[in-house]
This record gives C-alpha cells, structure tokens and sequence, in this order.
C-alpha cells in the first residue's frame, strides 16, 4: 500500500488567503535566506520595472516613508495613486519583493480603506507571481535538486521556490515519484512539495487521478487529502465508490473526508458546477484562474484556455463528473446545455471586440451537438437557472434552442416573458410565437403584447450607479432619470459587480467614492474584467481633486457630483449606435414573427398595430419592412398615413416603398374605404423619376381601391411601345 505521509506533513485544511500570500509570494532570493527583507521599500529590482512606471514605485516608497511617520492621510493618497496608476500584476509583485512583509501586515490590520488597497495589491501580486511560472528547464533543474539533496534547510528552499515561481507546471516532473514504489524516501519527498504546493497544485492533482497506475493514483488522492481543498471532494468520492483497486478505495475515501466531502457524489459535483459557472470566491478566486486545463493522457497535458472561459471549462468538466454518476441526470445535462451557450455567447462578444476568436468558436459551435442531443427537459431547466439568475447571454441562446425544440410553450420560455429583462421578454416571445406557428396554434394575447412592443421599442439609455453615498446616489438616480435614463443603484461594489452580468447594453457605469467593501481599482478592473462592461465607460463621482486627477486616465470621466454630469451626454450619444443594432435584431425578430402569426390567420394582432406604426418614420428596413407586412396582412384604415409616408418618400429604399404600398393595397383589399385614403399615391404612379417597381406597387394598391377613378389614372400613365422609344 502506499506509504502515508509522516503525520507533521498533513494538514486537514489549507486555505490560502491574504495573510497567507505574505508567505507563499517568496521571491528566490529570500527563498534562498529564509527570512523576508529588512526595512521597508528597498526600491525596485533593475531592469524590471519601465521607466514610465518609476512613479508607482515612487509613490508607493513615498506612502510607506508617510505611514512609518504618522501621516496616515496622506500615507492613504499615495497608496491610493498606486491603484489609481493601473499597476501591473508584474509591478506589483516588485513592490511586494521589495518591500518588509511587515509593512503589508501592519496595513492590513490598519483596516478600513488601507485594508482594502493593500488586500488588492497583494492580489495583483499573487497573480504576478502566478503569471511567471510555465519554465519546464527551471522547474526540471530544481526537481532534480530537490531529489539529490538530504539538507532539510535546502529541501524546504526549492519547494518554497517550486511554490513560488512554478506552482502548477511543477506538478508533472514530481508525478512520477508517485508511482515510484522502490524508492519510499523521494516518494515522500515528492508529496510534500506537492502538498506546500497548496491549492495552486489541485487542477493537475485531480486529472491525474486518471492514471491507470493505481499506486500513483492511491497517492494523488493522498495528496489531495492532505491539501484538504474542497474542490476535489466529489471527485475523490466518486473514485472511493468505484475504483476496482481497495487501496485507492481507502486512500480516495479519507481523503474525500479530509476535503469536507459532504452529501451524494451527484449533488457535490452539481454544486461544484454552479460554483464555478458563477465564478464564486469558493472555487475562483483571482489567483485561482490558470492559463491551462489540464487533462490525461498516459501523462499529465496542459491545453491553453482564454481566462473568459476557464470557469466554464472547469463548471463542465463538474457537469460532465456527475453524468457519469447518473446517465440520466437531468441537471448534469442541463449544466453542460448552460456552460456550452454561455461559452458560445461570451466567444461572440470577444468578436465584437475585434479578437480573433475564429479556431475557438469553431470548437464552441460544436458544443451545440451536446445541447440538442440532452433533449428539450435539460434545456427547459438551463433557460429555467438563466432566468432566476438573470444570465441574459446564456438565455437568449437557450430560448432560441427551445423555440426549435420545444413541442409546446414552456414554463421556462413563459417565465422569461415576464422577466424584468427587456432583451429576454422579447426573445421569448419570439420563440414562443414561433412554437405556435409550428405547431399550428394561436399565440397567447400575452405573447403578441409583447411582440408589438420589442418592434415598436425605442433604445433606452441606460446606467449602473455603484455608491454608498446614499443622498449623491439619490441625486444622481434623479438627474438621470429626468432625461430619460434608466438606472440602477447598488449600495457596495460586491452588490454592483453582481448586478453588472444582469445588465445588458450598459451605456455606464458610475462609481462613487468610499465604498464599503472595495476599492474603486477592485471594481473598476472587475467590470473590465466582465465580457458584458469590458468596454463600458466608467464615470468617477468625486469630490476629491486629488483622487479624481489620480484616476483621470483610466476612466472616461470624472464628475464632482450630481450636479456636474455633463460628460455622460457624449458617452450616450457614442453608446447608441451598439444597442440599436442589437435592438434592431431583435425587433426585426419581433417584427417577422408577428407577421408570420398574421399570415396564419389564426393568431389576432389588433392590439399591436399602433406600436408597428411606430418604427415606420425612422427605424432600419430590418425593423420597418416586417412591421409593414404584419400591417399589411392585419391593418386598418387608421394605419394607412404612416404607411403612406414611407410609400412617397423617395429617401427610403425602393424595398421598403414597394412593401409600403402593397400593405396599403391589402388593407384597401379588406377594407371600405374613401378615395382619400389614397393619400397621394397617384403621383407615385405617375412619377417617371421613380424606380418601376414602386410605381407598380403604387398602381396595384391604387387598383384594389374600391372607388378609386381607375380610368383617369390609367389615361395619366398610357404608354406606346415604339421603336424609337
């Protein structure tokens, strides 16, 4: 049986946490001393830091001089500039190195607004450190070392620098020893720097446990025990209740104990799922995300993977996990049907963005293979989570996958028609009316309200405010709303971030100052870091001259307060131009579908006619030319004039004349109406200057108007036909 690790080795749980990071970002050289450096800012490493940056080394030194002397404001301002300047991750693991980690301590137990600008340079450092740590030639150097050597004190400086600077991509050069049954002394030593190693060694951990060796893989569920992270649990449980070998069965079973394992193997890796679908701090923190996924294959692969897709790559594999305990578990596959379309909607966003995403979405588009084959009950119960959630780009997908699967109206569909969501209303009713015609039934009054209502809908402005000031909050709530803007207000940044993924077409996004629980730097990277505000605008509300010129370069606009909002009025005039066409898709959607009703005959859309006037007079042909057939098909005298407008306009397109006139000449056709309701269209006829087809159109219409001096118009349009033209 595998040998256990001497019992000073083990720990029943490791969480690596702020105060944590002070001890695991050890640079090699104090790795090498074993002690953190004396003083305070030593000042940065040569070579490593730009010349353009010196001023966040500077401000940072000149901030520690300030708090060791008792200046503790001003000591904040310049703590608060670092962050202001956007440091890298890189910068700011350099001010870490170079800095006594008792300075860090001391302002974290600070609190308040130290607290919270140090917990954030320490994350951007964590991540620095993470982001140096792929050199397989290093890595194999200090391997080979850490086997040759009997020193204790040189043992634990190369796996603190194994920790330090390679984490992860260490893990494939120890695996072996695990598997090594005739050498018990590099075994041991193997797993111990697997287990230091701590969370960042998890990932590969558990897609080794795919070895066919069961003595390696008795020892990696060993080691994950001892690391004591929740998120092997399931895993650990699944490989103690099915391993054909007894002592994995044994060794996998303490383990899945010692990393809280609780509940059937099913529900750990559905919870699991969601966790990482929703990105939360259990499972994701910054320092959580890697380049790589790890899988295997005889042996342990990395395969790159963008950071915008690790957590759905992480939540499927969750998903596909508990498949495979229940072939027919119906929220496993609708957790693959959830992660596969958000993967599919974030990959197009990116394209917006000007990314080069082609070989991905190629691999993403197949993913819709996994979504049809889980049949319509896993996709029903996706749209079902997306909706209580209010995952819009997840939903819009799914509701567009029930409205071809779907055999009938949904709970689901009917849930994100009454959604607070403007975008999911209108895709719903879409599918929903869809579903009726393909099935041959009449669309719910419901679902024609609100068809009538995306197509004829006017692209709102809109706006996030995340302040704890509530009277400026208030105010500024107010001033925006007077024009016309719909806002939405949030107390704290966790509240505001969580809202930002809820709020499609954000023209946006305003932060106060003083936040309870985040700095503004927190949010405002959280909210680059989001694919729905990457490019949202942010606007700075404060009142602070200081602050404001600190973060001028790295937001769209600073404001003093509710009173000074005049930079938001260019920002809504450049915002417009995305949300229309996505508006305008989607009304054209709205637009074709109740067309489509109409033509069946069996759905009645009266009560939308006024609101498919609406677009006619600006809106794109997209939007105007099925709104024009829709009347055309159900319309009223009282809809001609609009439609007339566009018939006579010689600015519009010659597609949108032609359906203009021929919807008047169905309504004539149904309708007993006055000469006057021809409002003009025998100049159309007669014009020479127009193109044949409008003027063809315009006579049709003309000839179905019971009344109507058929004989004097054909005198007016006579035509010979003759060799000389």
């Amino acid at each position: 049986p595998p040998t256990p690790l001497p019992v000073t080795m083990t720990r029943s749980s490791r969480k690596l946490g702020l105060a944590l990071a002070l001890v695991a970002l050890v640079s090699p050289a104090v790795a090498a001393s074993g002690v953190f450096p004396a003083g305070a800012v030593s000042g940065a490493t040569p070579g490593l830091v730009t010349p353009a940056r010196v001023d966040v080394q500077e401000d940072f030194k000149e901030g520690v001089d300030l708090y060791l002397r008792g200046h503790k404001e001003e000591a904040l301002a310049k703590f608060q500039a670092v962050l202001a300047a956007d440091p890298s991750n890189e910068e700011a693991y350099e001010l870490w190195k170079a800095t006594d980690a008792q300075i860090f301590n001391d302002l974290l137990v600070e609190g308040g607004e130290y607290r919270l600008v140090t917990q954030r340079l320490l994350e951007r450092a964590t991540i620095g450190r993470r982001e140096r740590q792929n050199d397989p030639e290093e890595i194999s150097k200090l391997v080979s070392s850490l086997r040759s050597t009997d020193d204790a004190i040189e043992r634990r400086r190369i796996i603190q620098t194994l920790a330090a600077n390679h984490g992860e991509y260490a893990v494939p050069r120890l695996l072996p020893a695990l598997a090594d049954a005739g050498d018990a002394d590099w075994r041991v030593t193997a797993m111990h720097a697997l287990t230091e190693m701590d969370t960042d060694v998890v990932q590969p951990l558990l897609a080794a446990l795919g070895t066919e060796d069961a003595y390696q893989r008795a020892n990696v569920a060993m080691v994950l025990g001892y690391i004591g992270d929740h998120r092997a649990a399931p895993a650990l449980q699944y490989l103690a209740e099915t391993d054909a070998d007894e002592r994995v069965q044994v060794a996998a079973g303490q383990a899945a104990m010692k990393c809280g394992a609780s509940g059937s193997t099913l529900e750990q890796f559905l919870r699991l799922g969601d966790d990482y679908h929703f990105r939360r701090k259990n499972v994701l923190r910054d320092f959580d995300y890697s380049r790589v996924l790890w899988s295997w294959n005889g042996a342990l692969e990395a395969h790159p993977v963008p950071r915008a897709l690790y957590n759905n790559e992480l939540a499927k594999r969750a998903y596909y996990d508990a498949l495979a305990v229940d072939g027919q578990s119906v929220d496993a596959l609708a957790g693959i049907a959830r992660e596969c379309t958000d993967i599919v909607s974030k990959l197009e966003f990116l394209a917006t963005q000007g990314e080069d995403v082609d070989a991905l979405r190629e691999q993403a588009d197949q993913g819709a293979l996994a979504v049809a084959a889980g049949g319509v009950d896993a996709v029903e119960r996706a749209l079902a989570w997306s909706v209580v959630s209010e995952d819009v780009s997840s939903a819009i997908h799914l509701i567009r996958t029930l409205a071809e699967m779907a055999p009938a109206p949904t709970e689901s569909l009917n849930s994100a028609l009454d959604s607070e969501s403007g975008a999911l209303r209108g895709e719903a009713a879409v599918a929903l009316g869809r579903i009726a015609l393909r099935i041959g039934s009449a669309a719910s009054q419901h679902v024609v309200q609100t068809l009538g209502d995306v197509a004829g809908r006017e692209v709102v402005r809109i706006a996030v405010v995340i302040d704890a000031n509530a009277d400026r909050a208030a105010a500024t709530v107010a001033a925006l709303e007077a024009q016309g803007v719909l806002v939405n207000h949030r107390g704290n940044g966790g509240q505001g971030l969580a809202l930002l993924s809820r709020v499609p077409g954000l023209d946006v996004l305003i932060v106060g100052d003083g936040l309870p629980d985040m700095t503004i730097d927190q949010v405002v990277v959280a909210a680059g870091k989001n694919l729905s505000t990457a490019d949202t605008p942010v606007v700075l509300m404060t009142a602070d001259e200081g602050l404001g010129e600190a973060w001028s370069d790295r937001v769209a606009a600073v404001s003093s307060g509710p009173d000074d909002l005049s930079a938001l009025e260019e920002i809504f005039a450049q915002s417009l131009t995305g949300d229309r066409a996505q508006a305008d898709a989607l009304a054209a959607s709205a637009a074709e579908t109740l067309a489509s009703l109409a033509l069946a005959g069996n759905t009645q859309i009266d009560s939308v006619l006024t609101s498919l006037t609406g677009p006619l007079a600006h809106r794109s042909d997209a939007v105007t030319l099925p709104c024009m057939r829709a009347l055309g098909l159900a319309g009223t005298p009282a809809e001609l004039a609009p439609l007339a407008a566009v018939a006579l306009d010689g600015s519009r397109s010659e597609e949108a004349r032609v359906t203009a006139a021929t919807a008047m000449g169905d309504i004539f056709g149904r309708n007993t109406v006055s000469v006057d309701a021809s409002a003009g269209l025998e100049e159309v006829v007669t014009d020479g200057e127009a193109p044949l087809a409008v003027r063809r159109a315009a006579a049709m219409a003309l000839g179905r108007l019971v009344g109507s001096d058929h004989g004097e118009l054909v005198k007016r349009v006579r035509v010979e036909v003759r060799a000389d033209g």
